[in-house]
């Protein structure tokens, strides 16, 4: 039985004209990129071998053509650069290797490529998805700033956590990772982030980047969550915020108090994991699979706060365990440990 949003949802688009029939899914401008650029094409790549925490190469042409024109339709004026010293970085992968399950390490040894930690990205990470020469997604390659990988995964996670929020003298929020709050937490985070977009592209659990336009209805997972990228029906329903929600932002909108607090409550249900999680369908998936890796394999926690003074607020915990996350957690749980489906 559909837990009773759903319902609600579903009663109320028949009376506000929410029918799939009178929604456009817009363009898609990423996929002649997708399709196209020489540096998501396999026979660029260096031949996969050796486990996926090996796979760290220094940024060559193709990789930064394919940043440059990825850049270019966002809009965005960062010119990556190479990382000087890979050896650091090297040496952390080699300890979350050590730290994943075999599962874990298998899946991304199958489906990673290669790791680029370059400066100036634009964003703390990125994937570009490799194609054959037929164009078939193969698996993937990962992008990361070097530089803006400089902090404990909770002092990370809360800094991205409250660029959604305009800055207040009294409140925050705040995201509790793990005691250690070390880069590794981070970094862990990020990376099954990142692998978690590759998986749900070469298993086509969402359309293709390379399609011309991006329709998620009819993918089981997304089912009356998303109909393309960016529109969910939950907005025609109880969510019509949730195309204010945005991260990374100069000049963010939205107060914390009493607006945040509310996108949290809205947030418990939903299928979307995360503040994060409700920006677009993409990152739907990723952030459940980061969370499921975090939460349900390592044992480690995700915890979010409205912290007010001295005061702290519980808003969200472990959600990839709650009802909203079962799906998720269910697909991931057979990926990895009963065979792909």
């Amino acid at each position: 039985m559909k837990p009773i949003p759903y319902l609600i949802s579903t009663l109320i688009c028949l009376f506000v004209n929410c029918t799939q029939k009178e929604f456009t899914i817009p363009k898609n401008p990423y996929a002649n990129w997708a399709k196209t650029s020489m540096g998501l094409q396999e026979n660029t790549m260096p031949k996969k071998s050796g486990v996926w925490s090996e796979r760290v190469f220094p940024m060559d042409s193709e990789r930064t053509k394919t940043l440059l024109e990825v850049n270019e339709i966002d809009g965005v004026e960062d010119v990556p650069s190479p990382t000087k010293d890979l050896s650091l970085w090297k040496n952390r992968l080699l300890e979350l290797h050590k730290l994943y399950p075999k599962e874990v390490n298998d899946l991304a040894n199958d489906l990673v490529y290669g790791i680029y930690f370059i400066r100036n990205l634009g964003s703390t990470g990125l994937t570009g998805i490799i194609r054959d020469k037929d164009g078939k997604p193969m698996g993937g390659i990962i992008f990361l700033d070097s530089e803006l990988l400089s902090e404990g995964g909770n002092d990370w996670a809360t800094k991205k956590e409250n660029s959604a929020f305009q800055k207040s003298e009294t409140q925050s929020i705040e995201v509790y990772l793990d005691n250690s709050n070390s880069l590794q937490t981070a970094l862990s985070f990020i990376l099954m982030h990142e692998l978690g977009h590759i998986l749900a592209i070469v298993k086509h659990y969402v359309p293709d980047y390379a399609e011309e336009t991006r329709d998620f209805r009819g993918y089981p997972y997304f089912e009356d969550l998303w109909w393309s990228e960016t529109f969910s029906p939950y907005e025609n329903t109880f969510f019509p915020e949730r195309p204010k929600i945005k991260f990374y932002q100069k000049n963010p909108t939205i107060p914390i108090f009493p607006d945040g607090k509310f996108l949290y409550k809205k947030l418990t249900n939903t299928q979307f994991l995360s503040l994060y999680a409700a920006t677009n369908a993409d990152d739907t998936f990723a952030e459940a699979f980061a969370q499921y890796i975090h939460v349900s394999v390592l044992k480690k926690e995700y915890k979010v706060f409205l912290k007010s003074n001295a005061e702290r607020e519980i808003l969200l915990s472990e959600p990839i365990q709650k009802e909203g996350g079962r799906k998720f957690r269910e697909l991931f749980h057979t990926i990895l440990f009963s065979h792909s489906p």
